[in-house]
């Protein structure tokens, strides 16, 4: 299923993801992608450090889509990918998340 992913408050670009349909519960996936980002007991490639200290994240939609693709979908044959990036022309019949 194609899903599109906001960043901006106006919603007019969106990054236009693909991700399996044994995955069901979108915003579900997308909580438990915060919780990973935002705990500072995870060391990973989006945390801003000042003075030694882990203060905010840095990410994109390709931390959302290589978080599903080693996590959920670590098993898996088919795997999560950006189609477009911030694109005018995303579908308003796709679910939608915002970041």
């Amino acid at each position: 299923m194609e899903i599109n992913c906001f960043y901006d408050e106006d919603m007019e670009y969106a990054d236009i993801v693909y991700i399996p349909k044994t995955i069901f519960d979108i915003e579900e996936l997308q909580n438990n992608f915060f919780r990973w980002l935002f705990d500072k007991k995870n060391d990973h490639q989006y945390w801003v450090i000042v003075n030694g200290e882990k203060k905010m994240c840095k990410y994109g939609t390709q931390a959302f889509i290589e978080w599903i693709n080693n996590t959920i979908l670590l098993e898996s044959i088919e795997k999560s990918y950006i189609i477009k990036e911030n694109s005018k022309s995303w579908n308003s019949k796709n679910m939608s998340l915002i970041f």
